[in-house]
C-alpha cells in the first residue's frame, strides 16, 4: 500500500479528484447499501425536495465521499509546497486568535464533509493541533498517523479514560483539539439530541469538555473547490449554547451547528453513513 500511496501521490489534484468522481458515479449506477443509506437520509433531512432533487443531491455526495480517499494520498505524503498550496483561502481565521487569546484552549469541530484531512494538515503548522483517531491495521495506520501530523500535529487514540484525560489536560494548557462529532458514538457515550429533527445519538464529549475547562468552541470546515482547484478553510462560530452547563442543551446545540453547517455544504457531506441508525427505545429501524 506503501508504493501505491507514493505512485498516486504524485498525480496533480485534479487527476485525484477525477478519479474519486468516476468512483462515486460507479456507487450511483451500481446498487449498494451507501447508495441507499445516503437516499434515505436525504429523503429524511430534506422532506421539501423533489425526489429529482434527492437524488441529484446523493449523487454528489457519493463523489465527494470518493474524492476523499482518492486524495489521501497527495494530502498525506505528497510534496509539502503542493499540499500548502492547496489551501486557496482562510475565512474568519481571527476566530482562532480571539479564542485563544482567552487562555482557555480551542475545541475546533469538523465534520465528515468536504476535505477534513486537508485543512487540519495544513493548519498544523500554524497552531499545533491534536486530534481523534480510531486505529486501524497495519500500514493504513502508520500512512495516516504519518500524514496527519506532518506539519506538527498530533494524535491520540480515541480510547476512553486515556483520551478523555490526555484532552482536558491540552486543553487546560490552552491548546486546540480537534474532533468530529457527527458520529455516533459507543453506548454510554452519547444521549439523543435532534438533528434535523430526527433523534439522533450524540457524543457528549464536547460538551463535558467545554464544561470542564471553559475551552472555546469553533467549527472547522473544509471546502472542496470544483476541478481540483484545492480547498477553502472556513471557521464558523458555534452556538452559544454549547456551554450550557445541562448536558442535553449543550449537546443540543453543538447539533444546531453540526446542522447549520451541513446545510452551507449539504452536496459534500457523507451521506452514505448511517447517523440514525441507534434508535431510541420503541423506534423503528431508521434503514429498514
Amino acid at each position: 500500500m506503501r508504493v501505491l500511496f507514493r505512485c498516486l501521490s504524485l498525480f496533480p489534484l485534479p487527476v485525484l479528484h477525477a478519479v474519486g468522481a468516476l468512483l462515486g458515479w460507479l456507487l450511483w449506477i451500481i446498487p449498494n447499501d451507501r447508495r441507499k443509506v445516503a437516499l434515505i437520509n436525504v429523503r429524511r433531512c430534506f422532506p421539501e425536495l423533489s425526489e429529482p432533487a434527492v437524488r441529484r443531491r446523493v449523487r454528489r455526495a457519493l463523489g465527494h465521499e470518493m474524492k476523499t480517499l482518492t486524495e489521501l494520498p497527495l494530502l498525506w505524503i505528497g510534496p509539502e509546497r503542493r499540499v500548502e498550496r492547496m489551501i486557496r483561502r482562510v475565512d474568519n481565521g481571527e476566530l482562532v486568535d480571539r479564542a485563544l487569546a482567552k487562555g482557555k484552549g480551542l475545541i475546533l469541530l469538523s465534520l465528515h464533509q468536504g476535505s477534513f484531512e486537508a485543512p487540519a494538515i495544513v493548519y498544523s503548522k500554524q497552531h499545533v493541533m491534536t486530534g481523534l483517531y480510531k486505529r486501524q491495521k497495519g500500514v493504513f495506520e502508520a500512512l495516516s498517523l504519518q500524514g496527519r501530523t506532518r506539519f506538527g500535529g498530533k494524535m491520540i487514540p480515541a480510547e476512553g479514560s486515556i483520551m478523555l484525560r490526555a484532552l482536558l489536560s491540552l486543553l487546560r494548557g490552552n491548546n486546540i483539539a480537534y474532533i468530529l462529532p457527527d458520529q455516533d458514538p459507543p453506548p454510554g457515550r452519547g444521549i439523543y439530541s435532534p438533528l434535523f429533527g430526527i433523534p439522533a445519538h450524540t457524543p457528549t464529549l464536547v460538551a463535558k469538555l467545554a464544561k470542564s475547562t471553559g475551552a472555546e468552541v469553533l467549527f472547522f470546515i473544509g471546502e472542496r473547490l470544483p476541478r481540483g482547484r484545492g480547498y477553502v478553510m472556513r471557521f464558523v462560530e458555534a452556538p452559544d449554547g454549547l456551554h450550557d452547563p445541562d448536558l442535553q442543551t449543550a449537546t443540543d446545540a453543538m447539533n444546531q451547528g453540526v446542522e447549520h453547517c451541513i446545510r452551507a455544504l449539504p452536496d459534500q457531506y457523507w451521506w452514505g453513513y448511517k447517523r440514525f441508525r441507534r434508535r431510541p427505545d420503541g423506534s423503528r429501524d431508521f434503514y429498514t
